[in-house]
């Protein structure tokens, strides 16, 4: 199944068509699990996410990786300081994502939003 899932990730990547706010999501959790199964505990967190993989609608095997995770943190301070400095890239607004053609979209945190109406002479006003 990691196998599986690591080739679906290669072809993610190499399709002309990807999105991009996909592209950053696919980025961010290769670069994280890259440290993860490069730790200490990466042989434990690799098998867990394997059986994860395999058993994706049972939440004990959600809740197994999520303990791997948390020993390696735990066990790690180096490892954690890299997978925080990898959140802090993606939250500090290294990624821009551009909505037209629509009413009330919001992404992410610490964001601005302008949503500028116009009226189009040939429609009739609605609700005022």
């Amino acid at each position: 199944m990691a196998g599986a899932y690591g080739g679906a990730v290669v072809q993610r990547m190499t399709d002309e068509g990807t999105d991009a706010a996909a592209d950053a999501t696919v980025s961010w959790g290769r670069r994280v699990l890259a440290r993860l199964l490069g730790s200490s505990r990466g042989q434990q967190i690799g098998d867990a996410v394997t059986d994860l993989g395999e058993n994706l609608e049972d939440p004990a095997f959600t809740a197994a990786v999520f303990a791997q995770v948390r020993r390696a943190l735990a066990e790690d301070p180096e490892l954690a300081a890299q997978i925080a400095e990898v959140r802090a890239e993606t939250s500090a607004g290294k990624f821009a994502v551009t909505v037209t053609a629509s009413t009330g979209v919001h992404v992410g945190d610490h964001n601005t939003q302008t949503i500028t109406l116009v009226e189009k002479p040939d429609q009739p006003r609605s609700g005022r």
